[in-house]
Order: C-alpha cells, then structure tokens, then sequence
C-alpha cells in the first residue's frame, strides 16, 4: 500500500479540519505492482526490473515489458515515482518505512 498526505488549498485544508476529513490517501496495490514498486528503488534499471519481474510472476505478467512500463508509467502519473538517467542521483531514502 502507498500512503501519502493530500495536497490541500487553504479553503480546502480547514473544512477537511472541521470535516475531520482524513489526510492521507491509502492506495492498495496488487502483488505484482507491490513488487514492482519495491524493485523501482533506484538501484535497478529498466532492463533489470523486467528481468526480475519476468523471473517472479512469468505468465502473469506477460507481456512483461509493455506491463512494466505501463504500470511505471501509471506510479509516474500520479506523482510516486520519477524516472532518473542514473542512480547517482537518487539521494533519498529508498528502504521501506517504518
């Protein structure tokens, strides 16, 4: 599951306060996107994470390149992930939270 905090305007900020509307949005991931998203931690390519999700889930994922990159494509729509040259520059923790 991806957490993260909603973003806000001033107006739509303080009736979510008096709402008591939640502040973050939860979304639920399947195994294969779960997967996926641990292995785009910036120390894998392209390459390496079609290679490791073919590995895993075979069949199920076929056909592995146009799925990767669709799904990839889909963390990069909603602001989750960004596609980087180099893992040089990733300076960010990359480990699970806690």
């Amino acid at each position: 599951m991806i957490n993260s905090e909603k973003r806000l305007g001033r107006l739509e900020a303080a009736i979510a306060r008096i709402l008591r509307a939640p502040m973050t949005v939860n979304r639920p991931l399947d195994e294969m996107n779960s997967t996926l998203w641990l292995l785009m931690n910036g120390d894998n390519t392209l390459g390496n994470i079609i290679i490791e999700m073919d590995r895993l889930f075979a069949e199920k994922v076929a056909p592995v390149s146009e799925r990767v990159i669709a799904s990839i494509g889909n963390f990069v729509e909603l602001g989750y992930a960004r596609i980087l040259d180099t893992s040089n520059l990733v300076d960010w923790d990359t480990g699970p939270s806690e």
